[in-house]
């Protein structure tokens, strides 16, 4: 039966072009298919909920290995048209789960519908879970059944007991979610490849104080313009992230090669091929900074704690020796200092050295400022730092507007639960 199982799956599984979903918000759609393109990714087109590019399976697992802007990569694996719960249930059943998914896995069945016949969410969700158990009853797979549900009233996501008894904040092992949406006539299903979202990159063990998520950070720098060329400076750096994320992209290194994924857990997934992907994109991203171990970038923050967490966590994304941290004040710093204490003198060209300035300041819940403080904050950015590049982070309710003329660019995203603009502009 082994045997049978993996000719099934190199026919049926490995041996085929897929579509996949990168997962973005639409403020970041244009990077996010910018380093798509430049990572050699087919792209398709831009949806609602992100980029769609193509490839085959082992393409997918490249996608979460190496994309810093991305949070999410799902693949499709069937599109199909159902008008009816009966249709929908027949043709779900007839994809080969047993080929996808372990059945001794945990599922967690997610959907959507619009301008559907299908219209009631809860009983694609349910339709769906029936098809998968059965079929697996059907490939002569044990399965335990007494977890699905089997009217609307009884559906509460979808998932097994020993997980919802947690509340679906921890579980025993990793959670499969299978996503079906409905429109019109046309259902799509998806299988999320990632597991924990791809923001995770599994460094930052100390998280400080509402932390900015990694693939917002990377996207933002890259809309800065930051490559790794010249020097990065993170003055209210908290955790670290800006930092750790401009180092990770200085010296090339693969923003998941420190993780585990979702798809690992597929039957179609080959260790051997893994590792071997992840050889060969780690040597074609190599950098002639690795083994330069000269900071190009500074972090600083007044408070010890949050510095000796950013420390901690840049030591465990394995860039600690390329960011010098310090604890200083914003207000008591300036250019000359930072270039001083990154040794960007006249030799290495002082002049000529890309600056690069990331603020995220403390907004929100976080602190409760004074009026002036964001004035103040704008004027030692242009008299401290002339001719940088600026990175600048205030909450959406803070207007600027009066001060257009000096601002190049407007960012307008969510994060945490909160709007936040990033103004981007180059200091005078």
């Amino acid at each position: 039966m082994a045997g049978n199982l993996e000719k099934r799956i190199k026919r049926h599984i490995l041996s085929k072009t897929y579509r996949f979903l990168g997962v973005t918000q639409p403020a970041f759609r244009d990077t996010a298919k910018k380093e798509l393109k430049e990572e050699g990714f087919e792209v398709v087109r831009e949806v609602e909920g992100g980029i769609e590019f193509e490839g085959d399976l082992q393409e997918g697992w490249r996608a979460n290995l190496v994309l810093r802007t991305i949070s999410r990569v799902y693949c499709r694996i069937d599109s199909f048209r159902a008008g009816a719960r009966e249709e929908l249930y027949r043709k779900a059943r007839g994809i080969p789960w047993e080929l996808w998914i372990h059945p001794k896995g945990v599922l967690r069945v997610e959907s959507s519908a619009h301008a559907s016949r299908i219209h009631h969410e809860g009983v694609i969700r349910e339709t769906l879970m029936e098809a998968i158990y059965d079929r697996w009853e059907e490939a002569g797979f044990s399965v335990n059944t007494q977890h699905i549900p089997r009217t609307v009233k009884d559906i509460k996501g979808i998932v097994p007991a020993k997980f919802q008894e947690h509340g679906g904040e921890e579980q025993e092992e990793p959670i499969q979610r299978v996503l079906v949406h409905s429109e019109r006539h046309q259902c799509t299903i998806s299988l999320d490849m990632s597991g924990d979202g791809l923001y995770r990159r599994g460094y930052r063990s100390i998280p400080g104080e509402a932390p900015i998520r990694e693939d917002l950070a990377a996207a933002l720098l890259m809309e800065l313009g930051w490559k790794g060329k010249g020097i990065l400076c993170d003055p209210m750096t908290g955790s670290g992230t800006f930092a750790i994320e401009a180092a990770l992209i200085g010296v090339r290194i693969p923003p998941g090669w420190n993780r585990r994924f979702q798809f690992q857990d597929w039957p179609s997934f080959r260790e051997n091929r893994w590792a071997f992907i992840k050889k060969q994109t780690i040597s074609q991203h190599r950098s002639p900074l690795l083994g330069n171990e000269k900071p190009f970038c500074f972090a600083s923050d007044q408070e010890m704690s949050a510095l000796e967490a950013a420390r901690v966590n840049s030591r465990s994304a394995g860039v600690e020796e390329f960011i010098l941290f310090e604890q200083k004040d914003f207000f008591s710093l300036n250019a000359e200092y930072v270039m001083s204490r990154l040794e960007k003198g006249e030799k290495e060209g002082k002049d000529t050295c890309e600056r690069f300035l990331v603020l995220n300041p403390p907004y929100g819940k976080r602190l409760e400022v004074d009026r002036t403080y964001h004035l103040h904050l704008w004027e030692h950015i242009r008299k401290n730092f002339p001719h940088w590049k600026v990175l600048l982070l205030l909450p959406a309710s803070i207007d600027l507007s009066h001060r257009s003329r000096e601002i190049g660019k407007r960012i307008l995203f969510r994060h945490g639960g909160l709007r936040v603009q990033a103004f981007l502009f180059e200091t005078d």
